[in-house]
């Protein structure tokens, strides 16, 4: 029998983290969904590694190059939705849920009787503090479902890819994550274009972990040498969205990019000419950058 429910996981060289993601989810108490690995063509021997859990309900789909995280999930989610499934739940190599996070979305569902676009979870670091790097939008309005918050859901705008309960059936009307983005962006960009279809909530009651080196969130200012070049997508990707909201959203972020390469002349410790030229290269990128959102229907 088909069934409703797919996790879709994104994973690149980190096999270790990837074992302990598919434990967490083979321990949940609600068992009735499949598994959905996509790996970006890792290196690192992930799917020998792997290979005992592949079997029954736990699916695995090697992209053969390196699609990044916008990538992956592009590509998990046209699985999903070609393989009839109505609801995908996504998230990172590196998202640890706890054994009620995913009956506890399944409840939220049923009670706000499918009205939804997208459910994320409640992510922390591993020392049980707030994940600073995955906190949800707040809708303006979350007020005004009183009766919603008293079940535990508030009302947001966005979201983060860690841990995202997606109803596939908002998934088809408004297209895919854009994989041009490669990485940073690319979960903003899609549950804020997911949310205008139907509203997305934050699950208080559905806890998970994001195992992260350290609870940061991504900063030009002091990321590490060797993460630098990253950056060239967050300032790019970041222009794109402006872009799409209005003039009053691209002058916010051409001020933003103005002052960041101020602060990276007073702050940063080193590298600051190679930080300044990846962001420069970053914006000047986003100036026309402009991909097509992909749509896909399920196959009959």
């Amino acid at each position: 029998m088909q069934k409703e429910i797919c996790a879709v996981i994104v994973t690149y060289n980190r096999k270790e983290l990837l074992k302990e993601n598919l434990e967490a989810l083979l321990s949940q108490t609600y068992n009735n969904f499949d598994i959905m690995i996509i790996d970006n063509c890792s290196t690192d021997g992930t799917k020998e590694y792997i290979e005992k859990y592949i079997k029954d309900n736990v699916f695995y789909y090697n992209t053969n190059k390196n699609i990044g995280g916008a990538g992956g999930f592009n590509y998990g989610l046209k699985q999903a939705i070609q393989s009839n499934y109505k609801y995908a739940w996504i998230m990172d190599d590196d998202t640890i849920p706890e054994k009620e996070a995913l009956i506890s979305l399944v409840n939220k569902k049923e009670l706000l009787k499918n009205n939804f676009s997208f459910l994320c979870s409640l992510v922390k670091f591993k020392n049980d503090e707030l994940c600073k790097m995955n906190k949800p939008s707040i809708d303006t309005k979350w007020l005004e479902e009183y009766k919603n918050i008293k079940n535990g859901i508030i009302a947001v705008k966005a979201c983060s890819f860690v841990s995202c309960f997606i109803n596939l059936k908002c998934a088809k009307n408004i297209g895919l994550p854009i994989k041009e983005f490669f990485i940073y962006g690319d979960d903003v960009e899609y549950t804020t274009r997911l949310s205008k279809c139907m509203k997305g909530y934050l699950d208080i009651d559905s806890i998970v972990y994001h195992k992260m080196k350290e609870n940061t969130c991504t900063d030009i200012i002091s990321i590490e040498k060797e993460r630098i070049s990253r950056s060239f997508y967050t300032y790019r990707n970041r222009f794109y969205i402006a872009k799409k909201e209005g003039k009053k959203a691209v002058v916010k972020y051409i001020l933003s990019y103005l002052f960041t390469k101020l602060k990276i002349l007073v702050k940063s410790k080193d590298n600051k000419l190679k930080r300044i030229g990846i962001i420069t290269k970053g914006f000047w990128s986003g100036v026309f950058f402009n991909p097509k959102i992909e749509k896909i229907q399920e196959k009959k």
